[in-house]
């Protein structure tokens, strides 16, 4: 969804009153002691509910709560003093309302659509960039100060937000001086004929490995960023009450830190869509194709690369999970007689998939089971008072090693497939059901590949 612009918000007067001229962005906190000093009696109806007028300068609770008030009102407003100088140049919905009807005429169909999609880049850079200082500005160093939260606590909620601002704030400042270069003179338009090299710096080298390291690492703790959240507003009187305050904020506008972070998530994979749509209007034989394709190419491996660190995180807390939920006490016996206990599901061990299967015994019935493939081993657990227990089997083992393991299909059966224990004196074969026919096909798939790196 496109955002609209802070001018499109306020109107002439709230526009004049809230909106400062943009200056350095340190902030002082307020003390009552210096409040006269800082704001007249005159300016001070515009900002407090008229119940505190009568008591300002008198009665040090309300100095306490007008200070508080004002402090609020400045960090707001210088925010949106940086956010209006930002969108100042593009406001507009589209490249194409922003120039002159007979410079457009001039223009084949791709060219314009070419430019509405750069401009577009731009814009939802300019947007994402807002977001994250929202998240820095108004939430993380309001609950730093305001509720004096534990760092350690912030960092739980708001992972990786100093990197994050910083590789967007590059990356914003490339795209607005490339726009700056690509002015058209006499006019206040712009035309962007090359940009393929600025993403292929952006998504290449040591700025790839950022993007890499940074999102890797705040994608893997989307979910305990948001739980935390929820968890701490749920028992947090003064989080749920600053939470609130927040949420009014001009600023702001209703963005919520869960909301904020799922779209800070979301963003990397906007640019390989971004950049296809550029390349669908981009000629072959121009320089910027060349550049263009190979950044898509660049940020697709990003993204594959995030989305690998994130599965693996999963993976392991799964694994923990399921650690957990099992036995103390359940220990089992491998086919070459080694003992295998529930410490040795997380000793130097990785969960690469698991999933319900069905394991047939000697009289020919099914018993549910819970399978776990491991980078070495596959194991069968059952679940017994509400805890996971190793699955017993006629005598045969159920944990099974992956070395010299063959899978096969079991003829006439579609859900069936045999894992035999091969390079053994006595070889053992085990029959197993998945739920349907392609549930069967990926865990012989998964099996075979783990063999393989194995």
């Amino acid at each position: 969804m496109r955002e609209r612009p802070w001018s499109a918000i306020f109107s002439p007067e709230e526009h004049s009153v809230i909106v400062p001229s943009r200056r350095p962005t340190s902030i002082m906190p307020f003390h009552s002691s210096n409040l006269s000093k800082s704001m007249s009696i005159n300016n001070i109806p515009m900002l407090v509910p008229k119940y505190l007028y009568q008591h300002i300068f008198i009665e040090p609770w309300a100095n306490c709560i007008v200070a508080s008030l004002i402090g609020t009102v400045m960090v707001d407003s210088r925010l949106m003093g940086e956010f209006e100088a930002d969108v100042k140049e593009l406001e507009a919905d589209s490249w194409s309302i922003t120039v002159d009807k007979k410079y457009l005429k001039q223009l084949k169909k791709d060219a314009i659509k070419r430019q509405d999609v750069i401009y577009e880049l731009i814009q939802t850079e300019m947007h994402h960039l807002r977001t994250l200082r929202i998240m820095s500005d108004v939430y993380c160093k309001g609950v730093l100060t305001d509720l004096q939260l534990e760092v350690q606590m912030v960092e739980k909620m708001f992972p990786m937000l100093d990197e994050l601002l910083e590789l967007h704030s590059f990356f914003f400042n490339a795209l607005l001086e490339r726009k700056k270069e690509a002015k058209l003179e006499g006019t206040d338009g712009f035309i962007i004929n090359r940009i393929g090299d600025v993403l292929l710096s952006q998504f290449s080298d040591s700025n790839a490995e950022s993007m890499k390291k940074i999102y890797g690492k705040f994608c893997n703790r989307h979910s305990e960023a948001v739980n935390f959240y929820k968890e701490l507003h749920s028992r947090d009187r003064r989080f749920q009450a600053f939470i609130r305050k927040k949420m009014s904020s001009s600023v702001v506008r209703r963005l919520g830190i869960p909301e904020c972070i799922l779209l800070v998530t979301q963003r990397i994979t906007k640019y390989p869509v971004l950049l296809q749509r550029i390349l669908l209007h981009t000629k072959e034989n121009e320089k910027d194709f060349e550049d263009l394709t190979q950044a898509l190419q660049l940020v697709k491996d990003i993204i594959a690369s995030v989305d690998s660190k994130v599965n693996e995180h999963e993976k392991k807390k799964r694994l923990k999970d399921i650690y957990g939920r099992t036995d103390s006490k359940s220990i089992t016996r491998m086919k070459s007689g080694q003992m295998f206990a529930r410490e040795d599901l997380l000793r130097s061990r990785r969960l690469l998939h698991d999933g319900p299967l069905q394991l047939k015994n000697a009289a020919g019935r099914l018993k549910d089971v819970h399978a776990l493939l491991l980078s070495d081993v596959f194991v069968f657990l059952q679940e017994k008072d509400q805890k996971y227990v190793f699955a017993s089997l006629d005598q045969r083992a159920t944990v099974i090693s992956l070395q010299k393991l063959i899978v096969r299909e079991v003829a006439h059966e579609e859900r069936g497939l045999f894992l035999i224990t091969a390079g053994i004196a006595n070889p053992e074969m085990v029959e197993v059901h998945a739920s349907s026919r392609e549930e069967r096909n990926t865990w012989m798939q998964l099996i075979q590949d783990a063999m393989v790196v194995g």
